[in-house]
C-alpha cells in the first residue's frame, strides 16, 4: 500500500472517530435521561434495547417468552432504529441498553464518553475454521490463503471497528502485512456480491453474510476473530454511566437475565435458529444453516486488552482506555 493511501484511510478511521466523539459530547454533557427506572402496573421494569436485528438477539426473544426476564423483574423492547444504535443515542437516554462492538466501544471510553460494557452480545465461538465471521475471496480467484491478499482490495463494514482488525489480523497470522491489503467500507449485505463480481478481491463478513457469501461461491480463507484472541468478545451491550448510577440494580438484573438466556439457548439450538426468522428477514432455511455466535456470558478483559493494543496500531486511539471503567464488574 502506497504512503499516500495509508494516509488517507487512516484519515477516515480518525474522522469516523471524531465524528462520534463530536456527536456523543453535547449529550454526555447533558446527563441524558435524569429518571430512575421504575416498574410498571405490571411490576415489571421496562428496558429499551437498542441492536441490529442479528441472530445474537435471538436468546433474548426465547428469553422474553420463557419469562427469564419477567423473573428478574423486567421486560424489554428491542428496536432496531438505526439512529438508536449508536453511542450518542445511549448517553441521551434514548436506549436504555445498545450493542456495540468491543472496538468502538474501547474507542469511545478512551475519549472519555462515559459508556459501560455490561455482558456480551456476541463472541467468537473459538472455533477457527467454523466461526461466525471469515475472511472471504471469490471461489476460482486463485488466492487460496489470506496472505494472498497482499497488494488487494478487502472489504469491511466500517474501517474502524473489530471487523477491520479481525481482516487485518487474518492476514497477519497467515505471515502476510496487512499494511500491503487496502481495506474499503462496503456493507455486510453488500459484501457478497461485491466479492462475486469482482469490485473487490476479498471481504470480511459475519453471518448471515457468511452463509450467503458461501452460497454465491466465495471461500473462507481467514477467521480473524480467532486471530484476535481465543475468547473474543465481538460486542457487547452497554449502558451509560448515567443510567447505571441510578438504576444499578436494573443493570445487574438485566445482565443476570442475559446470563440466563445464553445459557438457556445454549441448551435448546433448535429453539433459537426457529426464533431468527421471526424478527430477521433471513429465511428458515438459511437460519438453519448459519453458524451462531458463542455463547460467552462474561466479557473477556485479556481479548479487550489485545484490542486496545491492535487500536493503537491502527491509530483509532492514542490513549489506552480504563478498563475498569469501561466494563462493569
Amino acid at each position: 500500500m502506497s504512503t499516500t493511501m495509508s494516509i488517507h484511510i487512516r484519515s477516515r478511521r480518525v474522522a469516523a472517530v471524531l465524528t462520534v466523539v463530536a456527536l456523543a459530547a453535547p449529550v454526555a454533557a447533558c446527563g441524558g435521561n435524569d429518571s430512575a427506572a421504575a416498574p410498571g402496573a405490571d411490576g415489571l421494569t421496562t428496558v429499551r434495547l437498542a441492536s441490529a436485528p442479528l441472530g445474537h438477539l435471538a436468546p433474548l426473544y426465547l428469553a422474553q417468552d420463557q419469562g427469564i426476564f419477567a423473573k428478574h423483574g423486567l421486560k424489554i423492547e428491542i428496536s432496531s432504529q438505526a439512529d438508536l444504535v449508536s453511542v450518542p443515542s445511549v448517553l441521551a437516554g434514548k436506549a436504555d441498553f445498545a450493542t456495540g462492538d468491543l472496538t468502538t466501544l474501547l474507542v469511545a471510553s478512551s475519549k472519555k464518553l462515559d459508556v459501560k460494557a455490561v455482558v456480551p452480545a456476541s463472541a467468537s465461538n473459538g472455533r477457527r475454521g467454523a466461526d461466525f465471521g471469515a475472511l472471504v475471496v471469490k471461489g476460482g480467484s486463485g488466492i487460496t490463503r489470506a496472505k494472498q491478499l497482499e497488494g488487494k482490495t478487502v472489504a469491511v463494514n466500517i474501517l474502524t471497528n473489530i471487523a477491520a482488525a479481525a481482516a487485518r489480523e487474518a492476514v497477519r497470522a497467515d505471515g502476510g502485512d496487512p499494511a500491503k491489503v487496502k481495506l474499503v467500507e462496503i456493507p455486510f449485505p453488500q459484501a457478497p456480491a461485491a466479492v462475486g463480481s469482482g469490485k473487490v478481491d476479498g471481504a470480511w463478513v459475519v453471518e448471515p453474510f457468511l452463509t450467503a457469501a458461501k452460497a454465491q461461491g466465495a471461500v473462507p480463507v481467514g477467521w480473524g476473530f480467532t486471530d484476535l484472541a481465543p475468547d473474543l468478545t465481538v460486542s457487547a451491550w452497554y449502558t451509560s454511566g448515567a443510567y447505571h448510577q441510578k438504576n444499578p440494580q436494573t443493570v445487574t438484573a438485566f445482565r443476570d437475565a442475559v446470563r440466563e438466556a445464553y445459557a438457556y439457548a445454549a441448551g435448546h439450538e433448535a429453539d433459537v435458529r426457529a426464533k431468527i426468522p421471526t424478527f430477521t428477514e433471513i429465511k428458515p432455511e438459511v437460519a438453519a444453516k448459519i453458524t451462531l455466535t458463542g455463547t460467552a456470558d462474561t466479557i473477556s478483559r485479556d481479548a479487550a486488552e489485545k484490542l486496545i493494543g491492535y487500536a493503537q496500531r491502527d491509530g483509532l486511539i492514542t490513549t489506552a482506555p480504563n478498563l475498569d471503567d469501561l466494563i462493569l464488574p
